[in-house]
Protein backbone atom coordinates (compact mmCIF):
# COMPACT_ATOMS: atom_id res chain seq x y z
CA UNK A 1 0.00 0.00 0.00
CA UNK A 2 2.90 2.37 0.75
CA UNK A 3 4.36 1.66 -2.69
CA UNK A 4 1.06 2.61 -4.30
CA UNK A 5 0.96 5.93 -2.39
CA UNK A 6 4.60 6.65 -3.33
CA UNK A 7 4.60 5.79 -7.04
CA UNK A 8 1.05 6.72 -8.03
CA UNK A 9 1.58 10.54 -8.01
CA UNK A 10 4.79 10.16 -10.05
CA UNK A 11 3.05 7.87 -12.55
CA UNK A 12 0.12 10.29 -12.82
CA UNK A 13 2.45 13.27 -13.44
CA UNK A 14 4.37 11.43 -16.19
CA UNK A 15 1.11 10.32 -17.83
CA UNK A 16 -0.28 13.89 -17.83
CA UNK A 17 2.94 15.33 -19.32
CA UNK A 18 3.01 12.64 -22.01
CA UNK A 19 -0.62 13.11 -23.06
CA UNK A 20 -0.44 16.90 -23.06
CA UNK A 21 2.74 16.98 -25.17
CA UNK A 22 1.27 14.57 -27.72
CA UNK A 23 -1.94 16.55 -28.06
CA UNK A 24 -2.49 17.76 -31.63
CA UNK A 25 -2.79 21.51 -32.07
CA UNK A 26 -5.73 22.69 -34.14
CA UNK A 27 -5.15 24.85 -37.21
CA UNK A 28 -1.39 24.49 -37.29
CA UNK A 29 -1.26 21.80 -39.98
CA UNK A 30 -0.13 23.24 -43.31
CA UNK A 31 -2.24 22.54 -46.36
CA UNK A 32 -1.10 19.38 -48.12
CA UNK A 33 1.26 20.18 -51.00
CA UNK A 34 0.47 19.21 -54.51
CA UNK A 35 2.35 16.17 -55.71
CA UNK A 36 4.78 16.92 -58.54
CA UNK A 37 5.57 14.47 -61.29
CA UNK A 38 9.09 13.10 -60.97
CA UNK A 39 11.43 15.20 -63.10
CA UNK A 40 12.94 13.57 -66.16
CA UNK A 41 14.85 14.94 -69.14
CA UNK A 42 16.72 13.87 -72.25
CA UNK A 43 19.57 15.22 -74.34
CA UNK A 44 18.49 14.36 -77.90
CA UNK A 45 21.75 15.42 -79.59
CA UNK A 46 24.16 13.76 -77.13
CA UNK A 47 24.95 10.17 -76.24
CA UNK A 48 24.83 10.08 -72.42
CA UNK A 49 27.80 8.27 -70.87
CA UNK A 50 29.68 8.34 -74.17
CA UNK A 51 31.99 10.56 -76.20
CA UNK A 52 30.50 13.15 -78.53
CA UNK A 53 32.05 15.60 -80.99
CA UNK A 54 31.39 19.28 -81.62
CA UNK A 55 32.99 21.46 -84.28
CA UNK A 56 33.36 24.80 -82.49
CA UNK A 57 34.36 26.34 -79.18
CA UNK A 58 30.68 27.15 -78.53
CA UNK A 59 27.90 24.59 -78.68
CA UNK A 60 24.13 24.90 -78.17
CA UNK A 61 23.06 21.86 -76.16
CA UNK A 62 19.36 21.03 -76.55
CA UNK A 63 17.55 19.74 -73.42
CA UNK A 64 14.02 18.29 -73.41
CA UNK A 65 12.15 17.95 -70.13
CA UNK A 66 10.05 14.83 -70.67
CA UNK A 67 8.02 15.11 -67.45
CA UNK A 68 5.51 17.80 -66.51
CA UNK A 69 7.36 20.99 -65.61
CA UNK A 70 6.72 22.03 -61.97
CA UNK A 71 4.64 25.21 -61.51
CA UNK A 72 7.56 27.14 -59.96
CA UNK A 73 9.98 25.98 -62.64
CA UNK A 74 13.25 24.09 -62.75
CA UNK A 75 16.79 24.95 -61.70
CA UNK A 76 19.55 23.59 -63.95
CA UNK A 77 22.96 22.68 -62.55
CA UNK A 78 25.74 22.45 -65.13
CA UNK A 79 29.31 21.34 -64.54
CA UNK A 80 31.92 21.27 -67.31
CA UNK A 81 35.43 20.05 -66.49
CA UNK A 82 38.39 18.65 -68.39
CA UNK A 83 38.32 14.90 -68.64
CA UNK A 84 41.93 14.63 -67.51
CA UNK A 85 42.72 16.67 -64.43
CA UNK A 86 39.07 17.54 -63.72
CA UNK A 87 39.73 21.29 -64.14
CA UNK A 88 36.47 23.25 -64.16
CA UNK A 89 35.60 25.26 -67.25
CA UNK A 90 33.52 28.30 -66.29
CA UNK A 91 30.13 28.60 -67.95
CA UNK A 92 27.39 31.23 -67.91
CA UNK A 93 24.68 30.94 -65.25
CA UNK A 94 21.47 29.30 -66.46
CA UNK A 95 18.20 31.08 -65.78
CA UNK A 96 15.38 29.12 -64.13
CA UNK A 97 13.45 27.11 -66.73
CA UNK A 98 9.68 27.10 -67.25
CA UNK A 99 9.45 25.78 -70.84
CA UNK A 100 10.77 22.86 -72.83
CA UNK A 101 12.83 22.33 -74.91
CA UNK A 102 15.55 24.77 -73.94
CA UNK A 103 19.17 25.28 -74.96
CA UNK A 104 22.28 25.49 -72.80
CA UNK A 105 25.24 27.17 -74.48
CA UNK A 106 28.54 25.48 -73.74
CA UNK A 107 31.40 27.96 -74.16
CA UNK A 108 35.21 28.09 -74.19
CA UNK A 109 35.66 24.54 -75.51
CA UNK A 110 39.31 24.36 -76.56
CA UNK A 111 40.22 22.47 -79.77
CA UNK A 112 41.06 18.79 -79.37
CA UNK A 113 40.22 18.79 -75.66
CA UNK A 114 37.67 16.50 -74.07
CA UNK A 115 35.33 17.72 -71.35
CA UNK A 116 33.04 15.86 -68.96
CA UNK A 117 29.65 17.59 -68.87
CA UNK A 118 27.22 16.92 -66.00
CA UNK A 119 23.63 18.20 -65.98
CA UNK A 120 21.10 17.92 -63.16
CA UNK A 121 17.59 19.38 -62.91
CA UNK A 122 15.82 20.27 -59.65
CA UNK A 123 12.30 21.48 -58.98
CA UNK A 124 12.09 24.98 -57.50
CA UNK A 125 8.92 24.00 -55.60
CA UNK A 126 9.99 20.66 -54.14
CA UNK A 127 13.60 20.20 -53.04
CA UNK A 128 13.20 16.41 -53.07
CA UNK A 129 12.34 16.35 -56.79
CA UNK A 130 15.81 16.17 -58.35
CA UNK A 131 16.93 14.19 -61.39
CA UNK A 132 19.88 11.85 -61.43
CA UNK A 133 22.84 13.59 -63.05
CA UNK A 134 23.42 12.89 -66.74
CA UNK A 135 27.08 12.81 -67.74
CA UNK A 136 28.51 12.83 -71.24
CA UNK A 137 31.84 13.74 -72.81
CA UNK A 138 32.35 16.29 -75.56
CA UNK A 139 35.45 16.90 -77.68
CA UNK A 140 35.93 20.04 -79.76
CA UNK A 141 37.21 18.67 -83.09
CA UNK A 142 37.70 22.10 -84.71
CA UNK A 143 41.12 22.97 -86.12
CA UNK A 144 41.43 26.51 -84.75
Amino acid sequence: MILLKTYFPAFLAIALITFSSCKKKKGSDPAPGTQEETLAFELPDMKVGQYNQVLDSTYGLKVNITSKIPDKGVKVTLNVATETGNIALGQDAIADIKTTPFTITLKHLKPLKTYAVTITLASLGNTANVTSPKVFYVTNKSAE
